[in-house]
């Protein structure tokens, strides 16, 4: 019975240095997502920003 309780343990150790690197890979995929949403709500700010500010040029362009 012993050598299956030490390869139980085997297995436990390495599912939970697994589920490790699952947890560290999870944190740095949301931290990506994070950072990615934070720059295009930057970009899309400053987009339509210049796009209120130029607005009356953009009509202009449109109706000629």
């Amino acid at each position: 019975m012993e050598p299956r309780v030490v390869e139980l343990e085997t297995h436990l150790k390495y599912i939970r240095r697994d589920m490790e690197e699952v947890r560290c890979d999870v944190r740095s995929i949301k931290h990506r997502l994070a950072y990615s949403a934070g720059g295009t709500a930057v970009v899309l700010g400053l987009l339509g920003w210049i796009a209120n500010s130029r607005f009356d040029q953009l009509v202009a362009l449109v109706v000629h």
